[in-house]
């Protein structure tokens, strides 16, 4: 191999040596650039996230405190006995439900957070207990849809048209007073469950509140 040849080949393995740590430099940097967004995205999604939690706890507070008192309405005849029961009056028996046994079911604050938990990006959270955390709560609001769903039907399907019906004349009859004994207290579990799921849903907003402004 002569001096002009291997000046060449020198030279072409230069160039190329150029080519390939600039290819590595060149993902290195595109990797670099990608994590420092991802870190950004994070932070920004972990301050709405504060905000967003301290107002579902607001709500469920709410809630939870509404639901207290609808559950002593609801429970109102559970535990008469049969005597007791068919000794209510009238009007007050229909004053007591009607407005319809109103109680309330938890809507999670809407914004970028439960968007972004209820289109399952959770995974893209890098720390493992918030993620965690989080998978916990969005379990809980679908629990807490299924929940709801269960008593508002049970409630306006079988529940209000005895109440309608009863109300309509002013007057209970000893079958519509124990049919609607048993229907509350159907209504009262279901009820139950529900604000048992609140609950649940507090706790899970408070760890992960807490959670957050510890990492703040």
């Amino acid at each position: 191999m002569n001096a002009k040849q291997l000046k060449l080949d020198r030279k072409l393995i230069f160039e190329f040596m150029i080519i390939v740590v600039g290819v590595f430099v060149a993902l290195a940097a595109e990797s670099w650039w990608s994590e420092r967004e991802e870190r950004q995205f994070e932070r920004e999604i972990r301050e709405d996230m504060i905000v967003e939690f301290e107002s579902n706890i607001r709500i469920l507070d709410a809630d939870i405190a509404i639901n207290e008192e609808a559950g002593k309405l609801i429970g109102m005849l559970n535990g008469l006995d049969d005597d007791a029961l068919l000794t209510l009056d009238d009007n007050k028996l229909s004053e007591q439900l009607v407005p319809y046994l109103q109680w309330a079911g938890f809507d999670p604050e809407m914004g970028s957070v439960q968007a972004f938990v209820e289109n399952g990006n959770v995974g893209a959270i890098s720390d493992r207990q918030l993620r965690l955390l989080l998978a916990r709560w969005s379990g809980l609001l679908v629990k807490n849809r299924r929940v709801n769903l269960q008593a508002v039907d049970f409630q306006h399907g079988t529940v209000l048209p005895l109440i309608a019906r009863a109300s309509s004349d002013q007057v209970w009859s000893s079958s519509e007073r124990r049919e609607l004994r048993a229907l509350l207290s159907h209504l009262l579990a279901l009820h139950g469950f529900v604000l048992n799921n609140q609950r649940e849903l507090r706790a899970a907003a408070t760890d992960i509140l807490t959670f957050l402004r510890d990492e703040h």
